[in-house]
């Protein structure tokens, strides 16, 4: 399994793309177990996680996974977890001006363009707040 993982001091985010983690099941307790014990054994031996994670996971059909961990206290050589899933999250691209002509969808939120997430475009993944771009954005498409 091909980790994406960004480090920004004791918060990981990592991101599992659909063809990666297609076998897993997210209903099923034993294919998230297997799944997590695998990523923090990975993250273990790079970094030097262990205590308490806050684990948030976005899960998109059309993407795959944005995990979230948070190693929020430290202690001993265990780690213990928390995690919460938010099944069918709806994930948007920040696109260019340029591209708007190319999709069907498009919101304009704080001087920035959103659709809805398609792998066409190389951009970054938004996956928080998209209640926010949809609701108080503004539908160009």
């Amino acid at each position: 399994m091909n980790l994406i993982i960004i480090n920004d001091d004791n918060k990981y985010i990592i991101k599992l793309l659909k063809s990666k983690i297609k076998n897993v099941d997210i209903y099923n307790v034993d294919d998230i177990s297997t799944l997590f014990k695998n990523i923090l054994i990975k993250l273990r031996r790079k970094y030097n996680i262990n205590g308490l994670c806050l684990i948030e996971v976005y899960v998109n059909n059309n993407y795959g996974m944005i995990i979230e961990i948070d190693n929020v206290y430290s202690y001993g050589n265990e780690i213990d977890v928390k995690i919460k899933i938010h099944i069918d999250s709806l994930f948007m691209s920040e696109i260019d001006i340029e591209q708007i002509d190319e999709i069907c969808k498009c919101y304009l939120y704080n001087n920035k363009y959103y659709t809805d997430y398609n792998c066409l475009f190389d951009s970054d993944v938004v996956y928080k707040n998209i209640d926010k771009i949809i609701k108080d954005g503004i539908k160009i498409k």
